[in-house]
């Protein structure tokens, strides 16, 4: 059995209040047919776990005392933050329990009108889909509704943080016009602020690569424009020359003068796993669109 450290048992994070404790007792005795949760009352003031309970059964313990504090001691305050706290004790051993219970207290979150803990909590649920359970689809969705909830309160940089998120996985699941929607606005929200201004190649460069993979190169060559009006020293960046040189051999159909262009590049800036994996796909198209005239 696995060790629980005292830190994870519910009454450390909950108020511990008596009628609180005899509510947790009552109920683990009264239930039949479910799994017991093996919790004994050290005290009238505590509830902890003895030490051969496992992370599962601490979960089960939050989550029966937050369905207390809410059916029977009306603190629904209180009963969010319990299944934040089961949340973290079911993230290693259960994710899907653990995406389910933050859920819940993220919908008590917004419902109360604070944004800011539900933004943040959001993070970590967007974080559990996308490392925890591979779910990338979802994880995109979670990462776009914290970056809504930081922006509606005010948080313009971590907006912008988790929008990013958004967006690489976007392009990466080939969601090629969201990832560029998303981008695109990262980098008028950055151009003024004297931070994130110097970040702004790098997202116009991610735009245009995602549109290079749709295969529209006028819409490549339109967004340039764009970001040149928007940027006035996005021309003179290698960023911008490299969109430049990958179009030109596009549309000559030139596979190999597209990696000597990207080559050359990534000798001075080395490209990361995100732009080597669009930019195969794209190289890997002109060769699919040579073989076609061929």
């Amino acid at each position: 059995m696995l060790g629980i450290r005292r830190s994870l048992t519910p009454m450390t994070y909950i108020r511990p209040t008596k009628r609180l404790a005899a509510h947790l007792v009552a109920s683990a005795s009264s239930v039949e047919g479910q799994r017991s949760t093996r919790m004994r009352l050290i005290s009238t003031h505590k509830l902890r776990t003895p030490s051969e309970c496992r992370s599962r059964e601490a979960g089960l313990a939050f989550e029966k005392a937050a369905s207390i504090q809410t059916q029977n001691l009306n603190e629904p305050d209180d009963a969010a933050n319990t299944l934040t706290e089961a949340f973290k004790v079911y993230r290693k051993s259960d994710p899907e329990d653990a995406a389910r219970v933050l859920s819940s207290a993220i919908q008590h979150y917004v419902l109360k009108g604070n944004l800011r803990r539900a933004a943040t909590q959001q993070q970590h649920l967007a974080e559990v889909y996308e490392v925890e359970l591979g779910d990338t689809k979802k994880a995109l969705e979670a990462y776009e509704k914290a970056a809504e909830w930081f922006d509606g309160d005010n948080a313009e940089a971590l907006a912008n943080k988790h929008y990013l998120k958004a967006a690489d996985l976007a392009a990466l699941e080939g969601d090629y016009y969201k990832a560029i929607e998303h981008y695109e606005r990262i980098g008028r929200s950055s151009i003024n602020n004297n931070l994130m201004k110097w970040s702004v190649k790098d997202y116009f460069l991610k735009a245009g690569i995602c549109h290079l993979a749709t295969n529209d190169l006028v819409a490549a060559n339109r967004a340039l424009e764009n970001y040149r009006d928007i940027d006035t020293t996005f021309a003179s960046t290698r960023e911008h020359q490299l969109l430049v040189d990958l179009i030109q051999t596009i549309e000559a159909g030139d596979q190999e003068a597209f990696a000597d262009k990207l080559f050359q590049f990534d000798q001075l800036s080395k490209l990361d796993k995100w732009k080597t994996t669009l930019l195969l796909r794209i190289k890997n198209s002109i060769e699919e669109q040579g073989e076609d005239f061929s």
